[in-house]
């Protein structure tokens, strides 16, 4: 294999695994607007330059947790976080809370979403149509979690393609507005306060962790760490940094239509582009039944065997496990979905933001960083090889 033919390698695994973390990211509260708008956009111009700062310092925090996953040759973030918290390993469970506090709330924003769109199309109470999304759910996660889990990227590369054509021509259309902001500086919340939000969007992000960590094992050089964390950093803080420009110049149209709960699709709708608009709207849709489906399938596939692990009788049939841990998992996500979308993105995450920046990102760059230090210093490299 020719120096060329490996740098081809090298950025290929590099930016599959930045991907990845861009996939996790791009979820129902990124692809909706609500996220980009609770954290970044309603602050001004401090909130177009922090998503930089909140991914920036995630990309550090992920660089420190696959290079120690490499040294102690892990593929199971559980691996790295009991690492990461030795002799205390117990603390790992915190961040078990951390993933599955993040999961049912960002289910219980998808039910909410979801719940929301079908209202548009069939008018009835927010009960029932609650009630239709759950039990879609429901069927997809028993009868069609394999069809999901094989369509999903496809409808991932799809919201991403539509909701950035919808960012780059809303941001065109209204520059006029965004260059008036820049000048004047706009900050109504000074600079402060909006730092500290990106900084909890920072740790709410952190449900990338496990995935990231499941697919870095190519990653076997510093250099090619660094370049994922710096590739993903790109990737997602201009991602994001790229929807907050263009909400800030639509910022007056939304609040006016109190249209905070799904902005990018009031944006999308002012443009006046019909095919776009209803491409978007299915896209959206979509994407939240397939998101909802594969974190709830992901939680029944981990629990199936581990609390029934010795049951007998009725719980002995793995297709009845998953039947109870899906209607569990749905009942206690459309509770969630009763607060509503914004809420959801604003109160839940902020709360799971908090307890991911102590037990996951301030650990990663202290603890973390330290431990990976002696580990390289002892020669104790894993499967990190020389350069």
């Amino acid at each position: 294999m020719t120096s060329g033919n490996v740098k081809k390698a090298g950025f290929a695994a590099m930016f599959s695994v930045a991907s990845v973390w861009f996939t996790t990211h791009a979820g129902a509260g990124f692809a909706t607007g609500n996220q980009a708008w609770q954290y970044y956009a309603i602050y001004g111009v401090p909130g177009m330059i922090f998503p930089l700062v909140s991914m920036g310092i995630l990309s550090f925090a992920l660089y420190e947790l696959m290079l120690m996953s490499q040294l102690i040759n892990a593929r199971s973030y559980g691996d790295v976080m009991r690492c990461l918290f030795r002799p205390h390993e117990k603390l790992y469970i915190l961040f078990e809370v951390f993933n599955y506090c993040i999961v049912l709330a960002a289910v219980g924003g998808v039910i909410s979403a979801a719940t929301g769109m079908i209202q548009e199309i069939i008018p009835m109470h927010i009960i029932f149509a609650t009630i239709v999304v759950g039990v879609m759910l429901f069927i997809l996660i028993i009868f069609g979690a394999d069809l999901v889990r094989k369509v999903s990227t496809i409808l991932g590369i799809l919201i991403i393609v539509s909701g950035f054509t919808i960012y780059i021509i809303g941001f065109i259309k209204s520059i006029d507005v965004v260059g008036a902001a820049v000048s004047a500086m706009d900050a109504p919340s000074g600079w402060i306060y909006p730092l500290w939000r990106a900084i909890i969007y920072c740790g709410f992000q952190c449900v990338a962790v496990p995935a990231v960590i499941a697919c870095c094992e190519h990653l076997n050089t510093k250099t090619s760490i660094k370049g994922a964390s710096f590739i993903g950093f790109l990737m997602n803080g201009f991602g994001v940094a790229l929807a907050v420009w263009m909400l800030v110049g639509w910022k007056d149209g939304i609040l006016e239509a109190n249209a905070i709960t799904l902005p990018n699709l009031y944006v999308c709708e002012q443009l006046g582009i019909s095919f776009l608009f209803y491409f978007y709207k299915i896209c959206l849709f979509c994407c939240l039944i397939s998101t909802g489906v594969s974190c709830i399938f992901g939680i029944v596939v981990r629990l199936e065997n581990s609390i029934f692990k010795n049951s007998k009788g009725v719980m002995s049939d793995i297709f009845v496990r998953r039947i109870f841990i899906s209607i569990v998992a749905i009942l206690v996500c459309m509770g969630i979905s009763s607060f509503g979308l914004t809420k959801i993105v604003s109160v839940g995450y902020k709360y799971c933001g908090y307890l991911a920046l102590v037990i996951c990102v301030i650990p990663a760059l202290t603890i973390g960083h330290k431990k990976n230090k002696d580990m390289l210093n002892s020669g104790n490299t894993g499967l990190i090889i020389k350069e």
